[in-house]
């Protein structure tokens, strides 16, 4: 299971760079802005990480301002990706 959702990490380097960035809560135009990757991307890579338990939104009642972070499956992951010298 690890390797597969390393897997699906590494697949995209945009997917990649915006896992990096969920280390905190943020925003997705606030990550948009940082890695200079239009947000329609940036949300896209949000949804698929959410879809996989990766990451969650923090307050999604929020038309705006919603904020971001990883799940702790997606800690756990980082953790493990790093540890194995995957990321």
């Amino acid at each position: 299971m690890i390797l597969e959702l390393a897997g699906f990490i590494l697949r995209s380097e945009y997917r990649k760079k915006v896992f990096l960035k969920l280390d905190k809560p943020i925003m997705p135009s606030k990550i948009a802005k940082e890695l200079e990757i239009r947000l329609t991307h940036i949300t896209r890579e949000l949804r698929f990480l959410k879809e996989r338990g990766l990451a969650e939104c923090l307050n999604p009642k929020e038309k705006t301002g919603r904020l971001y972070q990883l799940t702790k499956k997606g800690e756990l992951l980082k953790k493990k990706m790093i540890f194995k010298k995957i990321l």
